[in-house]
């Protein structure tokens, strides 16, 4: 699109706030703002890189599922219903009467 002053140009800010600068101020506000961009990128880096250490040695640390628990001595598998029909009322029963 034409522009009608070349040597001024439109920078969004955010929040749809727009500023209209000289070159110079525009090139000068755009390297602050990939610098800040910059420091933010590093930041969540290096935070996930501490957020991935973490799970890994929390992994290395905890048994694998079949060995976290081993089975209750006195729990009894639940038993099914001699019933050839489900009865409904025990726990081996999938549908009722």
């Amino acid at each position: 699109a034409p522009s009608p002053d070349p040597r001024r140009v439109f920078v969004a800010l955010g929040f749809g706030f727009f500023a209209e600068l000289t070159l110079p101020e525009a090139l000068r506000h755009l390297e602050r703002r990939s610098s800040l961009l910059q420091r933010l990128s590093d930041s969540l880096t290096r935070d996930g890189a501490k957020i991935r250490a973490h799970i890994r040695l929390v992994l290395e640390v905890t048994p694998p599922p079949f060995m976290a628990m081993p089975p209750h001595p006195l729990a009894t598998p639940p038993t099914l219903c001699s019933s050839p029909r489900a009865c409904g009322s025990c726990r081996g029963c999938r549908s009722p009467p």
